[in-house]
């Protein structure tokens, strides 16, 4: 009797060590979230090479290794195609929306179409400058029309969503953010949109209405400028009107717009991934650098030499607490010398000339400020930067023709020449008001 209950209970032991063991190799088993393929126990799906969905992934927006969960803990970006795990009580995914890398909760707007009043036609390439280049993903391709056909409303790009949305926001990267072939700034020598005027069709109509007014910045080459419309419930396309322009320096009425985004609150995942992530635009040099550490007190000419006015020392005492921008760089023929520019306490801005070594800048990073051309200069203000929030540095008494001229913004113009009353070497900003006969190099 004994020996039965013994074998009895050896049989049961060997039944729950299977049972245990087998489970266990049952827990190991999971389904590719991508092809469906069950029963896989590696970490990669043999049918489509999909990650496990447990398994660690490296972020291929910011390299960050060792994430676990659907979104990069160090940059936000979304796990790669194919390896996103579903999340309990998970919202079913809009396959009209996009999610956007570092945002939770607020996701692009996918459209349908992009109509606009007009654009400029490129005999070599007819979709250079077509509308769905400002909704295309890419900052480096834009939707480009003529000022000269008119503005005040009379130029607008409309969004069509076709199915009725949501819309929160509308986010812009305005101007023409790319380089040309001879890396030429491509931004600064086309004109922008400023004042701009959003309006919204509704499902069952046919016309625009509930006006927005919007200001944009003159900027370039930093992050979307972002903008609150309200909540608008059932829109099925957004118009955007341009009012008025900043003026390109080269093409003064050739008007660009890189990209415009419809933005709706929502969770995430209630957004598919974006379809594929495009490299990021490679510029051949930077407008500026921004956040710069001091190394010691800040010495400054108005120009990039020796032999320019100075406008004067900056944080004797407390350089080591100080960040400026660093907005170029130009060769003397011995040394570097950079542009910066900074706000002097609670008094006057400054864009002015300081040798490489008081600053903590990488060099290569900055691009170079070169002569752009001539120009005729009447007696006016000069300002020690595009503004006259900068610092003024005394009038501009008078001038002859082919004043050299190194850049253009903000309404005004940098010009560099000899100041015959100061007896020294200036450059200053002036109005574009007061000058006439540019002469492009």
């Amino acid at each position: 009797m004994k020996k039965a209950v013994v074998r009895l209970l050896s049989v049961l032991l060997v039944i729950a060590l299977a049972a245990g063991i087998a489970g266990a190799f049952a827990e190991d088993e999971w389904v590719c979230q991508n092809c469906g393929k069950a029963g896989n126990t590696g970490k990669f799906c043999p049918e489509c090479g999909a990650a496990k969905p447990n398994a660690d992934w490296t972020c291929p927006n910011c390299g960050h290794a060792g994430n676990t969960g659907n979104f990069c803990s160090e940059c936000g970006t979304a796990r790669p195609d194919g390896n996103i795990q579903p999340q309990q009580n998970a919202q079913a995914v809009d396959p009209q929306l996009e999610q956007i890398p570092g945002e939770t909760d607020k996701v692009r707007i996918l459209l349908q179409d992009v109509e606009a009043s007009s654009y400029i036609e490129n005999a070599d390439n007819p979709a250079k400058w077509m509308p769905w280049n400002a909704a295309d993903n890419d900052e480096s391709t834009c939707w480009q029309f003529s000022a000269k056909k008119g503005l005040k409303g009379k130029s607008w790009i409309s969004l069509v969503i076709g199915t009725a949305r949501d819309v929160d926001e509308i986010w812009f990267k305005n101007g023409f953010w790319a380089y040309n072939d001879k890396g030429k700034d491509q931004y600064s020598i086309n004109a922008r949109p400023k004042e701009i005027q959003v309006e919204f069709q509704y499902a069952g109509e046919s016309g625009f209405r509930d006006k927005t007014k919007i200001v944009l910045k003159d900027e370039a080459f930093k992050d979307w400028q972002r903008f609150s419309t309200g909540l608008h419930r059932n829109v099925t396309a957004v118009r955007v009107s341009i009012m008025s322009t900043y003026k390109g320096s080269y093409y003064a009425n050739d008007v660009c717009l890189s990209e415009v985004m419809l933005v709706a609150y929502a969770p995430a995942s209630t957004a598919r991934a974006p379809e594929a992530a495009k490299a990021a635009t490679v510029y051949e040099s930077r407008p500026e650098v921004t956040g710069v550490g001091l190394k010691m007190k800040l010495a400054t000419r108005t120009g990039p030499g020796t032999e320019y006015e100075e406008p004067g020392t900056f944080f004797g005492n407390n350089w080591q607490k100080q960040t400026v921008r660093v907005t170029g760089k130009a060769w003397d023929g011995s040394m570097w010398w950079v542009q910066v520019d900074f706000q002097n306490g609670s008094k006057a801005k400054y864009r002015a000339w300081t040798g490489l070594k008081r600053v903590d800048v990488d060099i290569d990073k900055v691009k170079e400020v070169k002569k752009r051309g001539t120009l005729h200069v009447d007696a006016t203000e000069a300002y020690c930067g595009p503004g006259t929030g900068y610092a003024k540095l005394g009038n501009v008494l008078f001038f002859e023709d082919n004043i050299d001229f190194y850049g253009w913004e903000n309404g005004f113009v940098e010009i560099d020449y000899y100041d015959v009353n100061r007896e020294i070497q200036r450059r200053c900003w002036v109005s574009e008001k007061a000058v006439s006969d540019v002469q492009w190099k």
